[in-house]
């Protein structure tokens, strides 16, 4: 059954999932600031796993609406990043429940309304994500990533994300699947993450091969350093 609200615990309040779609859509990314998008994120749902590697101050929206698992302070400034380039499709590779899909997705609409979007994950979809089916058009694959080809994605794909394996050998593969979809941007989740040290490697050994962006900002009510988001142009 498809969760189509959640209760802001604080604030005592039913969300439901429609109105957080359009508190997105009618996001002003001309004008809003980096600071208002990072404090806004948390209110669209947080994914609640692994919640020691998660801020303590943001738990009332931990496994709620939309179900996003990134920190927030990273992910704004990643997504006002990808607003200042031209991209007119996206894959991601990984979603688990969506939200991240989701934001990513919705503010590249804004530029492109016909986006062209496709995300992959071995996990059955997610009830998050059957429900944004019935909100917008995109395909979702079954499957391993590693298994990814033109037969599936025929055009090329601006910008892909990869965030599956995350084995050194993994997000490597990943990699090289990606490339056959010539893509303009790639972009590795987990970069900075202690739990994650086969991306962080494969990342280090790769970024000064490009133009490269991280967003690694921390909490410092963690215990460690985690998550992070690292993007190379390879236009």
């Amino acid at each position: 059954m498809i969760r189509l609200f959640y209760l802001n615990i604080n604030g005592n309040k039913i969300i439901k999932m429609e109105n957080i779609l359009k508190q997105i859509r009618s996001l002003n990314l001309k004008k809003i600031t980096q600071p208002e998008l990072e404090e806004m994120l948390p209110t669209f749902g947080m994914n609640g796993e692994n919640s020691h590697e998660m801020p303590s101050h943001l738990s009332e929206h931990f496994n709620q609406g939309i179900r996003f698992w990134q920190y927030p302070n990273q992910f704004s400034k990643y997504l006002l990043q990808l607003t200042k380039y031209d991209i007119k499709s996206y894959l991601e590779i990984g979603c688990r429940w969506g939200g991240t899909f989701i934001i990513t997705s919705e503010i590249l609409k804004a530029k492109h309304p016909d986006l062209r979007m496709y995300t992959c994950d071995l996990m059955k979809r997610s009830s998050i994500l059957s429900w944004y089916a019935s909100q917008a058009n995109y395909t979702y694959f079954n499957q391993s990533s590693f298994t990814l080809t033109k037969n599936d994605i025929q055009d090329q794909v601006d910008l892909i994300l990869i965030d599956g394996d995350h084995s050194y050998e993994g997000v490597k593969r990943d990699f090289e699947v990606c490339l056959q979809f010539k893509p303009k941007y790639v972009v590795f989740h987990d970069i900075s993450s202690v739990a994650c040290e086969g991306v962080q490697r494969f990342w280090n050994e790769i970024k000064n091969e490009y133009k490269f962006h991280e967003f690694t900002d921390q909490y410092d009510s963690v215990n460690g350093s985690y998550l992070g988001i690292g993007l190379i142009e390879l236009k």
